[in-house]
């Protein structure tokens, strides 16, 4: 086996397992389908079904998908990624290629069964706006609560991947900050780049990381909670119980 098909193979099995084992495998199978931004009458024409079956699916109005359909599925959005430069795929192993980063610069992560969208994440964490209000629409799958002092210090840029967890759609919360041209300054030394980016603990926040964030087309806020521990709480909210 070649090294691009194995690649192939691990990825498909990772996502083919967590639709086969989701509580909700139709939501799970939107979530994937979301991160590889296929719509569904595309991804319905290459598997050859009806848009409708898929949104049955995603939607709960169908049974759950048999594994001929799962692996279907799963084929389908690995193969229209290759056809469209196969970048969703090739950022995906590298994170799977990553160890969890230690515990005491991550302090909480996490990703979501559903996705949710940037402002209401916002609207979680109480937060004020500083750059990127436009973008705000965006999806994020998961969350990262990181000790900016200790990643800033510690990580090298391979490492810095760790702090995306399964993918970069995702916020990345820094407590314990500054002035917030720390990280925005890492951040945009790394190919990859978060969906969201939140700042804990802050007091007046440096120019230069607005204008960063602005440059990235990242919305930047900061949260008025005031402790970590009641930050924490917060984020393990948003969790379905």
């Amino acid at each position: 086996m070649s090294y691009q098909s194995s690649v192939r193979d691990r990825l498909a099995r990772r996502i083919a397992g967590e639709i086969a084992l989701s509580e909700s495998p139709g939501k799970a199978m939107r979530m994937w389908r979301e991160r590889f931004r296929l719509p569904q009458i595309i991804l319905a024409k290459h598997i050859g079904i009806s848009p409708s079956v898929i949104s049955d699916y995603e939607s709960g109005r169908r049974k759950s998908p048999g594994t001929s359909t799962i692996r279907r599925f799963v084929m389908a959005l690995l193969t229209l990624d290759e056809r469209n430069g196969g970048q969703t795929v090739a950022a995906f192993v590298r994170l799977m290629d990553v160890s969890l980063v230690d515990l005491n610069i991550v302090l909480t992560m996490s990703d979501f069964s559903s996705p949710i969208t940037a402002k209401d994440f916002c609207k979680q964490m109480k937060c004020t706006v500083l750059a990127g209000e436009k973008y705000l629409d965006r999806k994020i799958f998961g969350y990262t609560l990181v000790d900016v002092e200790r990643a800033v210090k510690e990580l090298n840029s391979d490492e810095f991947l760790k702090l995306f967890g399964a993918t970069t759609e995702r916020c990345l919360l820094f407590t314990k900050v500054n002035t917030g041209r720390a990280p925005m300054i890492a951040i945009k030394s790394q190919e990859f780049k978060p969906s969201f980016v939140i700042l804990h603990g802050v007091g007046e926040v440096d120019r230069l990381a607005i204008e960063l964030a602005e440059q990235m087309r990242i919305p930047l806020a900061v949260s008025k909670i005031g402790s970590i521990d009641a930050l924490s709480k917060e984020l393990l909210a948003l969790e379905p119980s």
